[in-house]
């Protein structure tokens, strides 16, 4: 049997957590359309993804956030690829905005919850209506490393938005630490209060003996990656990052910070590299923030196609893809990968 629409719900995203209730309303929506599979932890999710394939599924709605569309937009590569190939085209993904940010959501211009985007899915497959789409360009991931146990890592995963080290990195470690109820605030109170610490890292030192422990805060936020780094086949001639980054879609993040410009263009991504001092960071906050030019005189905030990272010894690239942290990478080469076709659907 073939079912039109697959709902993927984790109930561990924000939404889910605060209003469990929710699972039931979106199988109403779905009526009999499809099905909905819950998967209480990524175990789960491989059978379920196998179970919608096995049943033809043609619009996968993920109800959660940008981590839940993470994951299941590569499960679902993976376990196609195994079936059908690396040519094979991924069928048409249906983000809700069931997180704090949900900037893949915001880019197919998708507003509403998953009740309201499954019911106008739904409403327009009863009419009779395919679903418009909007192609999305995702950057792809490939590298090496080691985890903690000294096993052997081989990476490779698909991605619109990656933090890849340094403050960008960090970022992500203070914000996830706040509490699970955290809202957008959060993200401007994360970078307010990392400004505040750097700038009061630029005092002299009697006064700084005033302020326990500001010092080793800003020392760990602003750590430098130290990295040898090729964009396009020309070597950076900078090693010491105080920020590395890439995005294959430009992007708004809760309506606080804008990032990779040059990405709006099909088949680019937008790589930047920023090696320069924490008040130096603290001085682009308006150019992060604004998404207009990074400056400094060793920056690269440009379009690129191939970028491999290599990390010095000692150091590692633990890169943030969407949302979802991963750890332990020597090398990691970074190219534009298979195109997504997100839904648009019409208004409530």
């Amino acid at each position: 049997m073939q079912n039109s629409v697959g709902v993927i719900t984790n109930p561990n995203s924000k939404k889910n957590w605060r209003f469990p209730e929710r699972r039931g309303a979106i199988q109403r929506a779905v009526g009999r359309f499809g099905v909905v599979k819950e998967t209480k932890s990524l175990e789960e999710l491989p059978r379920a993804v196998d179970e919608l394939l096995d049943a033809g599924t043609k619009y996968w709605v993920c109800d959660g956030g940008d981590g839940t569309l993470h994951w299941v937009v590569n499960t679902l590569k993976d376990r196609l690829y195994e079936r059908a190939g690396d040519d094979a085209d991924l069928p048409v993904i249906v983000p809700t905005n069931g997180g704090t940010v949900d900037f893949i959501a915001r880019k197919a211009g998708l507003k509403g919850d998953a009740v309201s985007i499954v019911n106008r899915l739904v409403r327009e497959l009863e009419n009779g209506r395919a679903p418009e789409t909007v192609r999305v360009d995702t950057c792809r991931h490939r590298g090496v490393g080691m985890d903690e146990a000294g096993a052997p890592i081989e990476f490779d995963r698909i991605g619109m938005a990656t933090a890849l080290a340094g403050v960008a990195n960090n970022f992500f470690d203070r914000y996830y630490s706040l509490p699970k109820d955290r809202g957008a605030l959060a993200i401007a109170g994360v970078i307010g209060a990392a400004a505040g610490e750097a700038l009061v890292d630029t005092v002299t030192s009697p006064l700084r003996r005033f302020l326990p422990g500001q010092g080793e805060k800003s020392n760990d936020f602003f750590r430098p990656t130290a990295a040898h780094i090729e964009v396009d086949g020309r070597r950076l001639g900078f090693t010491s990052f105080m920020s590395l980054q890439v995005g294959s879609i430009d992007i708004n993040l809760a309506g606080v910070v804008r990032c990779f410009r040059h990405a709006h263009e099909d088949g680019v991504l937008h790589f930047q590299a920023i090696s320069t001092s924490p008040v130096g960071v603290v001085f682009n906050v308006p150019n992060i923030v604004f998404g207009t030019p990074i400056r400094g005189r060793n920056v690269y905030d440009d379009r690129a196609r191939r970028i491999s990272i290599v990390a010095a010894e000692g150091d590692r690239i633990n890169p943030v893809i969407d949302g979802e942290q991963f750890y332990g990478l020597d090398r990691v080469d970074l190219e534009l990968g298979p195109s997504l076709h997100i839904a648009t659907l019409p208004a409530a």
